[in-house]
């Protein structure tokens, strides 16, 4: 919102013909100089939300890729090929992988948040524990060549894999079909309400409308002062006229 024309209030015009104090033009110089200052910062708030809801735009559709991909995984069949199946799980690696990193970036990004860094971890680390807590656990992915890397990605030992299918195809299958269906209810609970990419854009949305508001009011009295010739008349001050408008009340919105 671009306030500039409008705090100038028409100074000049309405001072020569209402007020030539030099206490007048103080009041209306300061009136301008808190409006703006107000506007600054609804500005910049809304820019964070809208920098953060941005980010978990893209951490919710790096959710629904690895849910999409854990279903192909549990919906494989036994008629399905091994060349089918390694293309299955790979997928579902990659998308995972993106998954975790976006929600770290989005946690990183929003550290100033703490709601919405904290949902953003919780996702990771749902995702995580989904792996973990399959009855295939952590020794059954290593032995079709799923590890765990520190920062909670998974590398994919292809050659590990490849052994494994020759050896027990039966095994591998079952293991995978584990992941997929692990992964799809926990990817699900994220994107739901009460999960934790839903209750962050849901905040985030209502943060921005409620930024939006707040200019929209204070644009209102802005305007409302700058066309109400009596608002400057001898007998009320720009700055009393200023807070009878309301507009003082968004000094407090830091």
């Amino acid at each position: 919102m671009n306030l500039s024309s409008l705090t100038n209030f028409n100074t000049s015009s309405q001072l020569s013909s209402s007020q030539t104090s030099t206490q007048a033009a103080s009041s209306t110089s300061q009136v301008s100089r808190t409006i703006t200052s107000v506007d600054a910062r609804l500005q910049t708030q809304l820019d964070i939300t809208s920098a953060q809801l941005s980010s978990f735009g893209k951490l919710k559709s790096a959710v629904s890729d690895t849910q999409l991909a854990a279903r192909a995984l549990g919906n494989l069949k036994t008629s399905s090929t091994a060349a089918d199946i390694k293309t299955a799980l790979q997928s579902l690696v990659t998308r995972f992988n993106t998954a975790i990193t976006t929600a770290h970036s989005t946690a990183t990004s929003s550290s100033g948040a703490l709601m919405s860094s904290s949902n953003a971890n919780r996702v990771s680390r749902d995702l995580n524990r989904a792996l973990a807590n399959t009855p295939a656990a952590m020794d059954a992915l290593k032995k079709i060549g799923l590890k765990p890397q520190a920062d909670g990605t998974l590398t994919f030992d292809t050659a590990k894999f490849d052994a494994a299918q020759q050896k027990d195809a039966s095994f591998v299958q079952n293991t995978l079909a584990q992941i997929g269906q692990a992964l799809d209810k926990t990817a699900a609970n994220e994107l739901a309400s009460g999960g934790g990419v839903s209750d962050a854009m849901s905040a985030l949305n209502q943060q921005s409308t409620t930024l939006k508001a707040h200019q929209s009011a204070l644009l209102a009295a802005v305007q409302k002062l700058s066309t109400t010739q009596s608002a400057w008349g001898s007998s009320t001050s720009p700055s009393s006229a200023y807070s009878a408008f309301g507009v003082a009340a968004y000094q407090s919105n830091g």
